[in-house]
């Protein structure tokens, strides 16, 4: 058998099976439909009331901080996206709090006549309710069925009233404007006790201009260092002058340099020296004249010998005063020096003690400043809060109806028409099901291809059968 004879043998096969169950399938169709059909038409009908609320961002939706935030920041939003803030409300709308409370205030057998029960008839109330929100927008819509249209309307009313009232309840912070009120107080004694440290303060360390106090000191200081520098260079100075004589002990010493002190040495000194040297000239020139015996020559030994003695002695004379006028005045200097140090700790330490006080006094400032931002932030929250106080008072919230319910005028069902499709689908379904099913359980043989399959034999003849 090639693939197209078997395609027909199972179509024939299929054929075969719905006309031979074709009672049943009939039966069992018209039964589904006309079942269908008369449950649909005396069924009662059913009305569907609805209505729509606006959620909107409101004060509900901030967060008001109990503790300062950095430099009086404002406050921080709460929800983070309209999506959470629908879902809160459509969570509140079908908790079973307030259906209890709605069934309550308007009665049970006012709602549902046939039950005394409230937990039945919450039960009810929760499974005819509906609370959906309308896509890309921030509206919620609220849908409750029940036979009676009036009472669909009431119930859908009521149970807005009624989430209104609890979403104030649930949003309220009743003890906020006294927390803010307390805190205000507090805050108000802090920053006077702060302005009575830091004016104490004041007026103890004298504190009438720190800065240019300040400025005047380090002036000071740096005309000191100056002063001290230059001290210190005229001593460095003279402790030279002091090597230089102290190496050249006398004025006869081989060594010694004539007029290396000549700033030291008076006019006498010179003379005698420029004295000597016209003597030395003219022994020079004698000598290259006369003989070292000759009169001439010897007398003028001798006067150099006796300007060589006073030379010696005067500068010895003056060298001993160099010296001790230079250590007179290193002592002097040594004095300044010391002076100069103790003003310069003098002023170092003032120059301490006003950066001290500075510190302090900017810690202070700092500190009634902070105490201010804090008083104003509270006093802020404090007027906000009785500001929210008022509008629950008054009920105002960011819930708003946009459109009440009212009794409908047609019934949501039944759906007599969609019934009656879907029993035709659903009982052609069953009855070709059973068809199937019968002929799945029949141990008969229906035709010679089945003999063949079944018993391996050949069929010799067939007869028809006789309707």
């Amino acid at each position: 058998m090639n693939p197209e004879n078997g395609a027909q043998g199972t179509l024939r096969d299929l054929l075969y099976v719905i006309f031979k169950h074709k009672a049943k399938m009939i039966t069992i169709f018209l039964a589904v439909v006309i079942t269908v059909t008369i449950c649909s038409f005396l069924m009662p009908p059913v009305y569907e009331a609805s209505s729509k609320i606006l959620v909107k961002f409101g004060r509900e939706n901030v967060f008001m901080p109990t503790s300062p935030t950095v430099s009086g920041s404002p406050p921080i939003l709460f929800d983070s996206s309209r999506g959470e803030r629908i879902n809160s409300a459509i969570e509140m709308l079908k908790g079973r709090n307030l259906i209890e409370k709605v069934v309550s205030d308007m009665g049970v057998k006012h709602i549902y006549p046939d039950t005394d029960q409230k937990e039945q008839a919450t039960l009810t109330f929760k499974k005819n309710l509906t609370v959906n929100g309308v896509k890309k927008s921030d509206i919620i819509e609220i849908k409750y069925t029940h036979r009676d249209p009036v009472v669909a309307s009431q119930v859908v009313n009521k149970l807005i009233d009624t989430f209104l009232e609890h979403h104030l309840t649930v949003y309220k912070q009743s003890h906020k404007y006294d927390f803010f009120g307390d805190q205000v107080k507090l805050l108000e004694k802090k920053l006077k006790d702060s302005e009575n440290e830091l004016k104490n303060f004041r007026k103890q360390n004298n504190i009438s201009s720190l800065e240019e106090q300040k400025t005047l000191l380090l002036n000071q200081i740096s005309d000191l260092e100056v002063e001290l520098a230059k001290t210190r260079g005229e001593m460095s100075e003279h402790k030279g002058k002091m090597q230089a004589l102290t190496d050249y002990p006398s004025a006869s010493s081989t060594e010694f340099k004539m007029g290396e002190e000549t700033d030291l040495n008076p006019y006498v000194i010179s003379d005698i020296r420029t004295k000597l040297a016209e003597l030395n000239l003219k022994k020079e020139e004698l000598i290259g004249k006369y003989t070292d015996e000759n009169v001439l020559v010897v007398n003028v030994k001798k006067e150099i010998e006796k300007a060589q003695q006073l030379l010696a002695k005067e500068e010895k004379i003056y060298h001993d005063k160099a010296i001790t006028s230079i250590g007179h005045t290193l002592s002097a200097l040594n004095s300044k020096e010391k002076s100069q140090k103790q003003h310069l700790a003098l002023y170092q330490q003032e120059l301490n003690r006003i950066d001290s006080v500075e510190l302090k006094l900017k810690e202070l400032e700092r500190q009634v400043k902070l105490n201010e931002e804090n008083y104003q932030l509270y006093v802020k929250h404090m007027e906000e809060a009785r500001i929210s106080n008022a509008m629950d008072n008054q009920k105002i919230a960011n819930i708003s109806v946009v459109e009440p319910a009212l009794p409908p005028i047609k019934p949501v069902g039944p759906k007599k028409v969609l019934n009656i499709l879907i029993s035709i689908i659903i009982g052609g379904a069953a009855a070709g099901a059973v068809a199937l099913s019968s002929e799945y359980f029949s141990h008969s043989l229906k035709n010679s291809e089945d003999i063949k399959k079944y018993l391996d034999l050949p069929a010799l003849a067939s007869i028809p059968e006789m309707k």
